[in-house]
């Protein structure tokens, strides 16, 4: 009687149970099983939802079905007393050590609500240990039943080394079934790989195998539905670590039946973990539910494995209710695993760093690109964009492994664009603006078209124009017929028809093909996509120049677009040459004060900048400064941006006590004008810091720095050109606070993400690997500095002049290898060709000449040509004073050097 008042039994009267009552006995007997408290309690929050009562009646069950089992012996003391008690044996319990069958039972291992597991010891035909599962006292009611046969069918249809198998089935003395698998004494799969610290691959060593099992699954037409950590557990065979899948308990098969006993599920009954729970699952709506939800699952975990966390944290999906959870799984795009690595605090990127052997900034940048697309594809909304099959996930990490292609490749510009638009409203309505504005704009221009044709055809054919045009804008910018498309076309996917079907539909129309061209062009660059941009307005400029000659304000206007687009994709003589002739252009065309012009003067300074033109750049500014002042006021973006290039050619000239107070006025402005976290005010941030290094506050500038990268990635993301130099700058700054291993860890990332990002003869990627080439030596790793300095000379001279200021600054780093490498011969005909080349570009009083001067001397002194070599110091202390004042750093070094000089001769 006692045990019976203790044990959680709901009423049996089936035929007058109220429906309350049915929900009840179904919530219950779901969360009894879940053996974690955390877990369970976020089950209750979603399966009572708003209702109190029905939670608090289900906690009030399960806390007495838990003091009945307290008061039957706790499970931890089974194996210390033969006579302890558990339930579910012919009558009402069974004794630790009697047999169920020909099974002897050893020690109780799990509990659910229906079921309770032992360790148990088979003893014929043959001697081995086993696990037993057996439907509890009390428990044995239909629905159970049959559940827990169909987890029995389940298992029994499967037969693979990395699924726990079932080995026999049965019924006890009272007639409650049992069945028995494969003992599997293990860990589950993420506490097995962080507590062994494994590393990246062999983590995705493990996972494969997981995969391979669930394709195993799948193809006997069984859905796992709650593939998860605690529900994969690693055991060792032999020494070797195996996964192994078990708890099929709410599996689904896709074509049979597993039990002839029916299986109800209580309608909108929460079957799964939320964390690992795919859209589809998640939704609870007509849609059927099939193998590609496990693949979503098998995504999480993947995502898990490599970061420490999950793509959605579980208590925040069940904290904002059940209807926001389905909303965020259904709409909300998680970030990327590197994104999610990079955003982490830096203790928190240790701990997972540390948990896979690895360098934090080399975990970030091995998980960055494929890994990152691998997830990506299968963690998609749209299951028909996942992978087909579990092999198929498979493939594409082993593929990753073996260094080959992967067929989750890096997203369209235009597939990536259409996820920002969901996930940002506003920047939708911005280019949907575009669009409206493109098509105003074309409309007025055919207007205009019509007014100055001279000729009564010109009308008619500005006519058909129009109509051509409104039909072709009304094609592409009209929303999507579902039954056609069968999703919502983006906005980047617009473009991306646009771009290819002006070469079609608009062929006959050569004015409006070339203005839309340009414009489109435009769109590009704004996104980032320089190099897609080009193609477009290079005609949209051949057909201006030959409708309306190179003095026309369509064709200078083209040419201003296109010579930027040239210089953001790297083509930087082609972007100088071109700047200088719209200049000249259009101050023809448009006068002094036009916008236009101002722009090109802008833009040619920034060239002239990054030619090492720097008189030519500061000279530019400063008459076009007042200009644009004039013109658009001191607070405009333009304005404020012409102030950022000046203050750029302040400092590359040597002018940095003036590019430094720029440099906070603009900072200052920026901030008034824009939002704390807008682009323009983060480079602004940038550049000041670069000031404070040049003005030895070096504190100043790391804080700055530390302080501009978050942001950045937040901002802009991991990729964009701006994060890029951020991170080296940010590297810059711990090299001069000699954190030089931190430096090397952000340069590494760096250049990696510039490669893939930007090409391998981009002029940032050459920087890059200059500034890495310097973390090399830094740390003691000279070989590689001077591998990675030859391979940078050589691709500058390939892609640069010969007197670009990368290739003379590429010159001189070589040299300093070869000079640590004992090559000095080679170091000394280096360092005199990159003095003479930074004499004739930079100036005699530039850092950079005065580094060179300091370097060639020391290879003159270590040649034994003394005199060449107190020359070059006499000329550098003499300069450095000119240009530096008495007192700087450089100065001083070089009043030091030329004072050991004279000692060490006997002067």
């Amino acid at each position: 009687m006692i045990r019976q008042a203790h044990r959680c039994s709901l009423p049996s009267n089936r035929h007058r149970m109220s429906e309350s009552n049915k929900l009840l006995r179904t919530i219950f007997n779901e969360a009894v099983e879940i053996a974690d408290a955390e877990q369970r309690a976020d089950y209750l929050a979603i399966a009572c939802r708003d209702s109190a009562e029905l939670r608090d009646q289900v906690e009030a069950l399960i806390a007495a079905h838990h003091a009945a089992g307290e008061f039957l012996g706790p499970a931890g003391d089974t194996l210390q007393s033969e006579a302890a008690t558990v339930p579910g044996g012919s009558g009402n319990v069974v004794q630790l050590g009697e047999h169920i069958g020909r099974y002897k039972l050893l020690q109780q291992i799990g509990e659910g609500g229906c079921g309770v597991v032992f360790m148990a010891e088979q003893e014929q035909p043959i001697r081995r240990r086993v696990a037993l599962k057996v439907i509890k006292l009390g428990m044995d009611t239909k629905s159970v039943i049959a559940r827990f046969e169909a987890e029995r069918q389940a298992l029994a249809l499967m037969d693979h080394p990395n699924i726990a198998k079932v080995l026999d089935a049965g019924a006890t003395d009272a007639g409650r079934p049992y069945f028995v698998m494969e003992l599997v004494k293990g860990v589950r799969i993420t506490d097995y790989c962080d507590q062994n610290h494994l590393p990246t691959a062999a983590r995705l060593d493990l996972f494969m195998q997981v995969c391979h099992a669930i394709q195993h699954a799948h193809q006997k037409g069984i859905i796992h539905r709650d593939i998860k950590p605690s529900n994969i557990l690693v055991t060792l065979h032999d020494g070797v670590p195996v996964p192994k899948v078990i708890d099929f308990g709410i599996a689904k098969a896709t074509d049979q039946r597993l039990t002839e006993k029916t299986v109800f599920t209580e309608f909108q009954a929460f079957k799964g973990t939320p964390a690992y729970m795919s859209p589809e699952q998640a939704e609870m709506s007509g849609i059927d539910i099939d193998t590609r939800s496990d693949i979503y699952a098998l995504g999480v975990l993947l995502y898990e494995l490599l970061t420490g966390h999950t793509p959605f944290d579980g208590k925040e999906l069940l904290a904002a209710g059940l209807d926001e959870m389905r909303r965020t799984l259904r709409e909300q795009e998680p970030a990327k695993p590197s994104t999610r690595l990079s955003t982490m605090l830096a203790s928190d990127l240790t701990t997972v760093a540390r948990h896979r052997r690895c360098e934090p900034a080399k975990l970030t940048s091995s998980i960055c690109g494929d890994l990152d697309w691998i997830v990506m594809k299968a963690l998609e909304k749209d299951r028909t964009r996942r992978y087909d099959t579990a092999n198929a996930f498979a493939l594409d990490i082993r593929r990753f492994l073996a260094d080959e292609p992967v067929s989750a490749a890096a997203p369209t510009a235009a597939y990536r664009f259409g996820k920002f638009a969901r996930r940002n409203k506003t920047a939708l309505a911005i280019a949907t603006a575009f669009a409206a504005i493109l098509i105003a704009a074309t409309v007025v221009s055919t207007w205009q078209a019509i007014r100055v044709s001279r000729e009564r055809d010109a009308k008619d054919k500005a006519r058909q124009e129009a109509e051509a045009i409104a039909t072709f804008l009304s094609d592409i910018f009209s929303s999507p017929d579902p039954a056609q498309n069968g999703r919502t076309i983006t906005v980047a996917e617009t473009l991306d028809r646009a771009a290819k079907k002006l070469e079609t539909d608009l062929a006959m129309h050569s004015g409006p093909q070339a203005y839309l061209q340009f414009n489109l062009g435009e769109t590009y660059r704004a996104l980032g996509l320089a190099r897609e941009a080009t193609p477009l307005q290079e005609k949209a400029r051949a057909y201006y120049l030959a409708t309306f000659g190179l003095e026309h304000s369509n064709t200078v206007a083209t040419m201003i677009g296109l010579a930027t687009s040239y210089f953001d994709a790297g083509r930087r003589p082609e972007a100088l040459r071109l700047r200088e002739e719209t200049l000249r252009l259009s101050r023809k065309a448009f006068g002094t004060e036009h916008p236009c012009t101002l722009a090109a003067m802008n833009n040619l300074a920034r060239s002239y900048s990054d030619a090492g033109r720097r008189d030519e750049a500061i000279k530019l500014l400063e008459e076009a400064l007042p200009l644009v002042r004039k013109v658009h006021g001191p607070e405009h973006r333009d304005t404020l941006a012409m102030m950022g290039g000046l203050a750029i050619s302040y400092a590359d000239g040597n002018r940095r006590d003036e590019a430094l107070v720029l440099r906070e006025k603009t900072l200052a402005l920026f901030r008034k004008v824009n939002d704390p976290e807008h682009p323009d005010t983060l480079k602004a941030m940038m550049h000041l810091a670069d000031s404070y290094a040049d003005a030895n506050r070096p504190d100043e500038a790391l804080k700055l720095r530390e302080e501009v990268l978050p942001l950045n990635r937040k901002v802009l993301g991991l990729k964009h050109p701006d994060t890029l130099a951020a991170m080296n700058e940010l590297a810059n700054s711990y090299s001069d606070a000699h954190r030089r291993q931190e430096a090397l860890q952000l340069r590494e990332e760096a250049l990696l993400l510039y490669r893939k990002t930007l090409g391998l003869e981009h002029p940032d990627t050459l920087t890059a690997m200059s500034l890495l080439a310097s973390s090399f030596a830094d740390v003691g790793r000279p070989e590689e500095a001077l591998k990675l300095r030859e391979e940078t000379l050589t691709l500058s001279r390939k892609v640069n002049s010969p007197e670009d200021p990368d290739t003379i600054g590429a010159i001189g780093n070589l040299a300093n290898s070869y000079f640590n490498a004992g090559r000095r011969p080679e170091a000394l005909q280096l360092h005199e060709a990159a003095l003479t080349l930074l004499r004739k570009v930079r100036g005699p009083e530039h850092s950079e000449t005065l580094a060179e001067i300091n370097n060639l001397a020391n290879s003159y002194a270590d040649a034994g040509r003394s005199v060449e070599a107190l020359k070059l110091r006499e000329e550098m202390l003499m300069l450095s004073r000119k240009a530096l004042g008495p007192e700087n750093p450089t100065t001083l070094m070089a009043m030091g050097n030329l004072a050991l000089y004279h000692l060490a001769h006997g002067h």
